[in-house]
Order: structure tokens, then C-alpha cells, then sequence
């Protein structure tokens, strides 16, 4: 089954390094290149400005996961450990926007970025998602829940305030979700297309998305196939290097089922 799976992944990799003239990839399918060359990435980062594309994708996806780490983080805390009244629904009123459509909120949020004066700039692409990511909030609460309560009542016992018991006692212990939220954060922001659409209208803010599906629309469907698996594979790098990274904490993540008290 994974052979299944990564097959299409290694025809992109070795047809990404086949030389050939024609702008329609080669029939019958080849797994092997016939002649090994790396044309395509030449001319890919040739005639089109992917270097900068990927660049302005990392910015924006390394301050949406700082600020979404620090938000989800904190605020899955505070409704965990928290004792203070209304909290259930704070934290049903939270879930409940995972219930509205993308689509409904496109306009309001658009209008709201544009009169905060941060529309073509990256934090006008950042912070919806930031503030409307009820999911992480709580991923974040749930595992909080299986941690002890005894750590909590042990700072406050010391004399230690709560942001100082969050900081220093419950955010080391949640590395495992926090690698989980950093890898879905990357991927959601890496590939997302409409929203970066609407907000930046200037080329060299560009994200890789619209770079890609731009260079796919000036072309007058005179698309070179190689050019354009070569792009694709460039543009995938990024998540891999993240994905090896923090994979074992997502393994840990999945496979944690609490401290005992």
C-alpha cells in the first residue's frame, strides 16, 4: 500500500528530471527518464520567479504558526485549567465557527482587512486564519485535559501566576501538539489559494500558489509539462524538509494517552 501511495510521487520526481521537447509528457508513462538533464528546473527557475514565491510562502506561513502556537496554545490552557464561569460556552461558541462555511465569511472578512489598511500585505493574509482557527484551540484543550491538575494547583501553591504556570509548566509538556498544530498549519497555509488571491494583488507578494496557477494561466494553454512538474516539486520541498522534522512528535502526539497522577 505504500508503494501504492508514493508511486505517483516518484513518476512526478524522476518525469521532473526527463529531457524532452514536446510540452505534452511523454506516452507511454516512463518511471526512468530516458535522458537524465536538469532542464526543466532551469528553465523553471529561470522564467519564473519561484525563488521569491516560495520566500513570501515562508514568511507567511512561519508568523501564522507563531501567532496560532501562541493563541491555540494559551487559550486551550486557560478553558482546560481555567476556572472561571461560562467557559463551556466560550468554548461551544469557539467550535461553533468550525460550523460556518469558508465561503460566508470570504466578504465580511475581506471588508474588515481592508479597512484595518492590510490588504496586499502579508498580515492581511495571516490573521483571519489565525483568528477564526477554532480546531487548534482545541486539539490544544482536549490534550491539556488528560494533563494532571496537580501541576497547576503545585504552581499556584508556589506563588506562581498563571501565565508564568502556562509558560513554564504546561507549554514544554505540549510539544507533541504543538508539532501537530506547526505540520497542519504549514500544509493549510502552503496550500491555500483563495484567500492570498483576494488580499494580494501585487506580484511580489505573491505565494507559490498563485505563482504556480498564474504561470499555468499565462501560458495559453501552451503549458510545458516539464516545466510545470519541476515547479510542483519545488514547491513541495519546503513542506518535506518541515514533515521530517516534527514527524516524531506527531507520532507522539497520536500515541499519547496521558500522565498519570
Amino acid at each position: 500500500m505504500a508503494l501504492v501511495i508514493l508511486l505517483p510521487f516518484i513518476w512526478l520526481v524522476s518525469t521532473s528530471f526527463d529531457y524532452f521537447k514536446s510540452y505534452t509528457l511523454p506516452y507511454p508513462p516512463r518511471m526512468l527518464p530516458k535522458k537524465l538533464s536538469t532542464f526543466n528546473y532551469e528553465m523553471a527557475l529561470t522564467n519564473v520567479p519561484i525563488v521569491r514565491y516560495l520566500f513570501n510562502t515562508v514568511i507567511i506561513a512561519v508568523l501564522d504558526v507563531i501567532f496560532n502556537v501562541f493563541i491555540a496554545t494559551l487559550t486551550g490552557f486557560c478553558i482546560s485549567k481555567g476556572k472561571f464561569p461560562g467557559k463551556n460556552l466560550i468554548m461551544i461558541f469557539i467550535l461553533s465557527n468550525m460550523m460556518v462555511p469558508f465561503e460566508t465569511k470570504l466578504m465580511p472578512m475581506y471588508q474588515i482587512i481592508k479597512r484595518l489598511g492590510l490588504s496586499n500585505q502579508f498580515m492581511g493574509v495571516i490573521l483571519p486564519g489565525v483568528m477564526t482557527n477554532a480546531m487548534f484551540m482545541f486539539f490544544v484543550k482536549k490534550f491539556c485535559d488528560d494533563l494532571p491538575d496537580d501541576l497547576y494547583e503545585a504552581g499556584v501553591i508556589d506563588g506562581a501566576s498563571k501565565f508564568r504556570i502556562y509558560a513554564q509548566l504546561f507549554l514544554p509538556l505540549m510539544q507533541p501538539i504543538i508539532a501537530t498544530i506547526v505540520i497542519l498549519d504549514v500544509v493549510n497555509v502552503w496550500n491555500d489559494l483563495l484567500w492570498p488571491m483576494i488580499v494580494l494583488n501585487k506580484s511580489q507578494n505573491y505565494t507559490i500558489q498563485i505563482g504556480l496557477v498564474l504561470y499555468n494561466a499565462s501560458a495559453n494553454g501552451q503549458v510545458h509539462a516539464g516545466i510545470a512538474l519541476a515547479l510542483s516539486i519545488l514547491s513541495v520541498i519546503p513542506l518535506a524538509i518541515v514533515f521530517i522534522f516534527v514527524q516524531k512528535y506527531i507520532v507522539q502526539s497520536i500515541a499519547f494517552s496521558g500522565l498519570k497522577q
